[in-house]
């Protein structure tokens, strides 16, 4: 599918004549961390034009749920906040060695703002939602354009961490997260262009049809 939705991008971006680009993305749905989760995306097909330009964008989506607990005998108010690490790889080799420096790549963090636990009480709250995206747009184009096309993968994974302000630490903190990731990359291009008869092709053309008709008639006239 992904396949025919850029070879469709490409032919429209060619009948266009005007801005040539096709994009492609693919999204996995959050699910219980830590995630291991990937998605395909196409090489340009460098038989279709030229490539001038690659930008990736990486995103990340998340929901933190926060169970706090206060074991004390008195009243306390405290913050729990989260954040979620997300970390990028490749299958294609020049890809990895970029999303490698990204250590993580994403962070996205979510609060609870101030919370005020009665003694001995507790409280559940969220999922509270997060997102983050990051754009690579200084990427090498030549490292995307193979001739007929091909695919790559991108792989993400994640951690977590968890703080807690207040509580003098007779509050405990719970913490619940889901994420999913996806990628989207974007190609400039040129086109090549469609071959066009050139006017005199198109005169010793018209010429050879006139004479075919002539022929035609002069047959017809005869019987």
């Amino acid at each position: 599918m992904i396949k025919t939705v850029l070879a469709l991008a490409l032919a429209a971006g060619m009948a266009a004549g005007s801005a040539h680009g096709a994009s492609l993305s693919f999204s996995n749905a959050n699910s219980l961390t830590p995630i291991s989760q990937d998605g395909i995306l196409d090489l340009f097909d460098a038989n279709i034009g030229t490539l001038h330009k690659v930008r990736l964008t990486l995103s990340g989506t998340g929901n933190s749920t926060f169970v706090l607990n206060n074991t004390s005998g008195s009243g306390q108010t405290v913050t729990a906040s989260s954040v979620i690490l997300m970390y990028f790889s490749s299958s294609l080799p020049s890809l990895n060695t970029t999303l490698d420096v990204l250590m993580p790549a994403l962070q996205m963090q979510a609060s609870t703002g101030p919370v005020s636990l009665d003694a001995g009480m507790g409280a559940r709250i969220g999922p509270v939602i997060s997102s983050a995206t990051l754009t690579l747009d200084t990427l090498t184009p030549g490292l995307f354009a193979q001739a007929g096309g091909g695919n790559f993968t991108i792989y993400c994974e994640n951690s977590d961490d968890r703080q807690l302000a207040g509580g003098n630490s007779t509050v405990t903190l719970g913490l619940v997260t889901q994420a999913g990731c996806g990628a989207t990359v974007e190609y400039d291009y040129t086109p090549r262009a469609s071959p066009i008869p050139e006017p005199t092709s198109m005169a010793l053309l018209g010429l050879g049809m006139a004479g075919l008709l002539a022929t035609v008639r002069r047959r017809k006239r005869g019987g």
